[in-house]
């Protein structure tokens, strides 16, 4: 089965591993303090909203990308940008080969620490050997990144002939912002550089072939984020 592709049944076959409300704050308080913006970053006061929707808005992200990913046993995983690291558990309870970089991991691995999770943590994607992964995710971060363009190039020699990127980020449209506004973020988009358009649009320059695409909350517009699943070529162009 090529990576990327959820196999027929694959909504019951893979289940997202979900953090409760008090394991983050467990993990907020037990961790390194970081700076409000960091936090924000890292979609902290997201996961912690008040309003359920929201909270099962974005875990919903993780749910489409599990079942995109369709991990296997033996395949090598990467979360680039894993942030609290909330979708490592997940990714662990498929494949003991996970990997995890973030510029402020020490939340993630306190979080693996305390579930016994032996996922490998890199400080720099020059550290994994190059067509090592099978997967690489990079979930809501690359907007966040400057001149995200260099890194696609640095994807694709890490990731095999044939294997996949995942990667979701906001539209930034009208109804985007709109929705920020209401959910009490107006304030907090200023550290998103780009748009998951122009990352689309990156991605292809860089070689990759774009393999699916899914939209949240709904199918039919306005959409908020885009989900895509590219394809590194077999051969290198």
């Amino acid at each position: 089965m090529k990576k990327g592709t959820a196999p027929e049944g694959g909504k019951q076959r893979y289940s997202l591993i979900k953090l409760s409300r008090q394991e983050i704050v467990a993990l907020l308080n037990q961790g390194t303090s970081h700076p409000q913006e960091v936090l924000d970053e890292m979609a902290v006061p997201t996961y912690l909203h008040w309003n359920p929707l929201i909270t099962r808005f974005f875990w919903q992200r993780y749910e489409m990308i599990l079942r995109m990913a369709a991990p296997g046993e033996n395949d090598h995983v990467l979360e680039f940008g894993c942030g609290l690291g909330v979708f490592l558990p997940t990714l662990y309870s498929y494949t003991k080969h996970v990997y995890a970089i973030d510029l402020f991991p020490a939340y993630a691995k306190l979080l693996c620490e305390k579930r016994q999770l032996g996922v490998r943590f890199v400080d720099r994607m020059e550290d994994i050997p190059d067509n090592q992964l099978d997967v690489l995710i990079a979930a809501d971060v690359l907007e966040h990144v400057e001149k995200p363009s260099e890194w696609f190039s640095l994807f694709r020699n890490k990731i095999k002939p044939g294997g996949c990127l995942i990667m979701s980020g906001p539209t930034e449209n009208f109804i985007y912002h709109i929705g920020r506004i209401l959910a009490g973020f107006g304030g907090k988009g200023r550290y998103h550089k780009t748009n998951i358009f122009h990352l689309e649009k990156n991605a292809l320059d860089a070689g990759f072939i774009l393999d699916k695409k899914e939209t949240l909350p709904f199918k039919i517009p306005p959409f908020l984020f885009n989900i895509l699943v590219f394809r590194n070529p077999e051969s290198i162009n």
